[in-house]
């Protein structure tokens, strides 16, 4: 597992909110009878994450995610969300950032843990 990159603060905003998807398929048979069954076995908690990080962090976070993380593919350690120690995660979308001031940026982003 790749450890977070040194020199990257790790605090996530409040803006960060949480949902636990059902994962239920619903098909409608040829009598009429409506079927549900789970689209996996495992439900995985996905949650948008907001960060803000000077210029420099921004420039280490974006180097280990294309290098380290390569672009998202690898999961990563992070101190746990919900509990303590550390958790396993990993990052299900695009980086988008915006420009705070003129040393800060927001970043937005989706994790999923992995368990």
């Amino acid at each position: 597992m790749i450890a977070w990159p040194t020199g990257v603060n790790q605090t996530i905003l409040a803006e960060t909110t949480g949902t636990i998807p059902t994962r239920v398929i619903r098909d409608t048979m040829r009598s009429g009878k409506e079927k549900k069954r789970l689209s996996s076995s495992s439900i995985p908690d996905t949650f948008p994450v907001v960060m803000r990080f000077t210029l420099s962090e921004w420039e280490i976070f974006k180097a280990w995610f294309k290098f380290s993380l390569r672009g998202g593919l690898l999961n990563f350690a992070f101190p746990a969300i919900a509990g303590t120690g550390t958790g396993e995660y990993e990052i299900l979308s695009d980086l988008a950032w915006s420009q705070l001031g003129a040393n800060t940026v927001k970043v937005t982003m989706t994790w999923r843990s992995i368990e």
